[in-house]
């Protein structure tokens, strides 16, 4: 009588270890005898064991949002390679305009990414644009002009204007050394 109250007491213990074993995604079968042969310690592992169901549910949550940040990644290099390429489009037609190649080895050299213009010779045209000019010139800090051609080419010639003098004149994005302006330092000479 006594072995048929442990035995049941086993079995019920071991039930009951397999209906939580099957609740948190583990195998019921597996854990009835685990509860059957060892009770005590058979529901403290059932119970401490983390539930594989709360896992699993984690798992998928994770894999559909990588998914779905995978998607957005995906989208957002298509956006930026569309914009990438329009600048380069802009830049193109500018560098064109200009006369200028900004994609060169020469014009990743130089510091702060500046793109020099390229010397052209002056035809008539040109030198014509540049005399009508109005043109200011910095000597140190200080910004001098505007000036007509003529005393611009005063100074040249006195050695107060030098190739490295930087210059500006209505058109320009920036001031520049006279040395890149296409054209001035021929006409300057003449």
């Amino acid at each position: 009588m006594v072995v048929l109250i442990q035995f049941l007491i086993l079995a019920a213990v071991g039930t009951a270890c397999s209906l939580i074993a099957h609740n948190r995604g583990r195998s019921a079968v597996g854990w009835f005898f685990v509860g059957f042969i060892a009770p005590c310690i058979g529901l403290i592992l059932v119970l401490v064991l983390p539930d594989l169901k709360v896992q699993q549910e984690r798992e998928r949550r994770l894999a559909d949002e990588n998914r779905r940040l995978r998607e957005k990644l995906k989208k957002d290099r298509m956006v930026a390679d569309e914009r990438h390429a329009a600048i380069e489009r802009r830049v193109g037609v500018h560098d064109v305009a200009l006369g200028v190649d900004t994609n060169s080895p020469a014009t990743a050299a130089l510091p702060g990414g500046v793109a020099p213009i390229a010397a052209m010779p002056a035809s008539s045209e040109s030198a014509n644009a540049l005399r009508g000019t109005a043109w200011f010139w910095a000597q140190g800090i200080n910004r001098q002009g505007p000036l007509d051609f003529a005393t611009l080419q005063g100074l040249w010639r006195e050695g107060r204007v030098t190739t490295e003098t930087l210059v500006w004149s209505k058109g320009m994005p920036k001031w520049i050394a006279l040395r890149d302006v296409p054209g001035l330092e021929d006409t300057l000479d003449a």
